[in-house]
């Protein structure tokens, strides 16, 4: 009896945990470059070498929709390429959104995380305006006396990840996971076949009706779970009268 309520009590908690999942994909669904995630049952022997369910992360990288912006610093990322920015700890993540902004100390920033430069440093001039070619050159163009000016200020780190060593935190950014072989620093290089387009912003590949299909499956899932468990303790509460009144 016990084990069943203990089995119930399992499956209700991963239910959770699911719908926590799910819930996170959903309230993303217009974040530009969001990925959603998911968690798949794996039947594991554990140390007592007894079987059991473990449940593990994956995520879905396909593209999302495009958005046209027109925008000049709105970036998509083609194929399975990453941008690098750096975090509040200064540490590399990678994100697929593409929307560049210029803060105060004339950085270039995504979601106020600085953007990391391939082998350098990018510095935007004052009273300038960004040209990002494909390959991920940035050029400052200048208007000086009805002159233009163009200068190359640098160049983004564009890189590939390796999808089996990926960690999705909850500032938005994919890292490489801690026990990830890359190299010694825990970063990626960057790939020259990798390729951006400006004026255009991919979006979230929250796929809605599969989500909230999911969801409602989930939800009624545990109503069973809890109605299991409330009939087991009801079925203990008979066999513990029937044994007061036998004795």
């Amino acid at each position: 009896m016990d084990n069943s309520i203990y089995e119930s009590m399992t499956a209700a908690n991963q239910l959770l945990e699911k719908q926590n999942i799910i819930s996170n994909n959903l309230a993303n669904i217009s974040t530009t470059g969001f990925k959603e995630k998911f968690i798949f049952a794996v039947h594991d022997k554990n140390i007592n070498h007894n079987y059991q369910n473990t449940f593990r992360e994956y995520y879905n990288l396909s593209s999302g929709r495009l958005n046209y912006t027109n925008r000049n610093l709105d970036l998509y990322i083609k194929d399975d390429g990453w941008l690098v920015v750096k975090d509040i700890n200064g540490r590399e993540g990678y994100t697929k959104n593409g929307h560049l902004n210029i803060n105060a100390n004339k950085k270039l920033t995504i979601q106020n995380n600085e953007v990391v430069g391939n082998n350098c440093h990018i510095l935007v001039p004052s009273n300038s305006t960004l040209k990002i070619l494909s390959n991920g050159v940035i050029k400052a163009i200048q208007n000086n006396n009805n002159h233009i000016i163009e200068n190359t200020i640098g160049a983004l780190k564009l890189v590939h990840l390796p999808i089996n060593h990926l960690i999705h935190k909850e500032n938005g950014l994919f890292y490489l996971k801690n026990d990830s072989k890359i190299n010694k620093n825990n970063n990626i290089k960057h790939s020259n076949n990798i390729h951006v387009q400006y004026g255009m912003l991919e979006e979230s590949n929250v796929n809605i009706v599969k989500n909230m299909i999911e969801m409602i499956s989930n939800a009624r899932q545990f109503e069973m779970q809890m109605k299991m468990i409330s009939t087991c303790d009801q079925n203990s509460e008979c066999a513990n009268q029937l044994i007061n009144i036998n004795n």
